[in-house]
């Protein structure tokens, strides 16, 4: 009898725990099955018509794009950009990184600023603002230059490959600044200890110990500034196609606008499969340089303080040299821009008659399509952001916080549109919601929604994930055993503890989609605009002076917003 009494509470437990566990696994499902709306099913549509023409299944559509001689300058042109990208990208993140981690060189907070500035902006705004700078003959430079020599050719033409490369290296060395200084900072010192005991000087000890040491970081760097360069489609389009200098993002685009019929379509269809396949080998390269990494060993357990090198008698002019470069680098060209947003017409002399505050009245108060576009750019941005805050939530709870089986695929599917270029992701859209399913969604505010929370789903997912993993499961097994449910559980006391994340998480997916370009230019119709797609049509049309005050709003509220995710960042690890 006293078997019998205890099988009965035991039973009625188990009970419990079934009718527990139901709400997640019905809230896991209804995930799965957003997650194949979104994302599995654009993209497999994507790859599957690439292989049709007429119904049938066919190497037809790659046939094409290479018997076309047009498109072999793109494909060289992307790989040739992505290669001199990173060799800029490295040239500048590498000793940038070094002497901001392991230097006592003095203002490195003020230098770390700087570096980290153009990984906040648009790189199609730093396009615009080296236009304002190096165009021919009424670029800022360009005018200095001659006056000073009194030649008539400029000093450099920003509308050439060169100047796609000059913009993305400047956009793309982050990237290589912040793997370098992390690996730097974090790294254990022992072994350069070692070897300076055992008589070598500074320069051979970074030589055959710190770099072989970080090289897995720097390849990481590299590997990420390659992979942005040649899925980026504001640069090349506002600079290169100028120049007639086309890359494959910049091919699918013509394909899609210059073909009225629907081979234009098939044929972007097989470039972006293309451009996957190389994206996908790119990340396959990083997870493989990641597993290097790993076996390197260079994190100790233990908290170590990195050997900072003494710069000596060179300490200052070194500080004074890397602060005017970096000055010149990254503020002259949003200072450039700021200046040509009060110009009356483009082109004339900085003087205070020139000046005036009436191109930003117009393109806040008269300009039908700029009032549109901002309009427009803060209900998706607001609303991307605050369903994939709260999608991104759910998903980072079911993967970080319970054993569902499955619960990886969730974790894959999210973060795969951010991995593959938003040209793909945008085209995957026109495919699969332009009446394909018996819903068409093509030039409304609607695909553009969607592309959004599909692309961007990974900053609150992650942001929301990291901040899961800071909570100690005992405080949800206290609530557990006082009777809260999952729901409950979730409400009372997850979410209070991650409020700082989830408002952080708002924001990096709100500033991205604010000042989105590459997915927007292709998805936008006549009454759906956005502000980057305004910005772009002014900088094309010869509008500069229009487009840069459009710009200046844009950088102001995105360094607003970054400043204050920021410190909800900070409040939260502190938390």
């Amino acid at each position: 009898m006293g078997g019998a009494g205890q099988a009965g509470p035991a039973l009625l437990q188990r009970g419990k725990m079934k009718t527990m566990l139901k709400p997640r696994q019905m809230i896991f499902l209804v995930a799965v099955l957003l997650l194949l709306f979104l994302v599995a099913l654009p993209l497999s549509l994507l790859f599957f018509k690439s292989f049709v023409r007429d119904g049938v299944l066919t190497m037809a559509n790659y046939v094409e794009v290479f018997s076309e001689p047009k498109n072999y300058a793109p494909l060289w042109n992307t790989v040739k950009l992505g290669l001199w990208t990173v060799l800029l990208a490295t040239a500048l993140g590498l000793p940038l990184g070094w002497l901001v981690a392991r230097t006592d060189l003095p203002g490195r907070r003020w230098l770390e600023t700087l570096c980290l500035l153009p990984y906040m902006l648009p790189p199609f705004i730093g396009a615009i603002a080296w236009t304002q700078l190096l165009a021919p003959r009424v670029g800022y430079l360009n005018k200095l230059w001659t006056m000073i020599t009194g030649l008539r050719s400029s000093l450099f033409n920003i509308y050439s490959f060169e100047g796609i490369v000059w913009v993305l290296g400047m956009y793309t060395f982050p990237f290589v600044f912040l793997t370098v200084r992390g690996a730097l900072e974090r790294m254990n010192p022992s072994l350069e200890e070692v070897a300076r005991i055992s008589g070598a000087g500074k320069l051979r000890v970074l030589k055959d110990i710190t770099i072989p040491l970080v090289m897995p970081s720097i390849l990481a760097g590299m590997i990420l500034s390659f992979l942005y360069s040649i899925s980026n489609f504001g640069v090349p389009a506002l600079i290169g196609m100028r120049a007639r200098v086309f890359v494959i993002t910049t091919q699918i685009f013509r394909y899609i606008y210059q073909r009225a019929d629907f081979s234009g379509i098939r044929l972007a269809t097989a470039l972006s499969v293309l451009l996957v396949g190389v994206a996908g080998l790119v990340l396959a390269l990083n997870r493989w340089v990641l597993s290097r990494q790993h076996g390197a060993a260079i994190i100790s357990g233990k908290s170590v303080r990195p050997t900072i090198v003494e710069l000596g008698r060179w300490r200052h002019p070194i500080a004074v040299g890397v602060h005017l470069l970096m000055a010149f680098l990254v503020l002259a060209p949003l200072v450039s821009v700021l200046l040509s947003s009060f110009l009356k017409a483009w082109g004339l002399p900085i003087r205070w008659e020139n000046l005036t505050f009436r191109n930003y009245a117009y393109i806040l108060f008269d300009y039908d399509l700029t009032k549109r576009a901002i309009l427009n750019s803060l209900l998706l941005a607001v609303s991307a952001a605050t369903v994939t805050t709260l999608v991104g939530g759910i998903l980072a709870y079911i993967t970080t916080k319970t054993r569902i089986k499955g619960r990886q695929a969730l974790d894959f599917l999210s973060t795969l549109p951010h991995s593959i270029p938003g040209t793909v992701v945008a085209l995957a859209m026109i495919l699969a919601w332009s009446g394909q399913f018996k819903i068409n969604l093509y030039n409304t505010f609607w695909i553009i929604l969607v592309a959004y929370i599909t692309r961007y789903l990974f900053y609150s997912f992650r942001n929301i994930s990291a901040a899961l993993v800071q909570i100690h499961p005992s405080l949800e097994e206290a609530a557990r055993i006082s009777g809260a449910g999952w729901l409950q559980n979730f409400r009372d006391i997850v979410v209070p503890l991650i409020k700082p994340g989830l408002i952080a998480g708002w924001l990096l997916v709100f500033m991205p989609t604010l000042r989105e370009l590459t997915v927007s230019i292709l998805l936008y119709g006549p009454k759906t605009p956005t502000i980057s797609v305004a910005v772009f049509e002014l900088q094309d049309a010869g509008y500069y002076h229009i487009a840069a005050a459009l710009s200046v709003i844009i950088v102001a509220v995105l360094l607003v917003c970054n400043y204050v995710a920021r410190k909800l960042i900070g409040l939260g690890v502190r938390a």
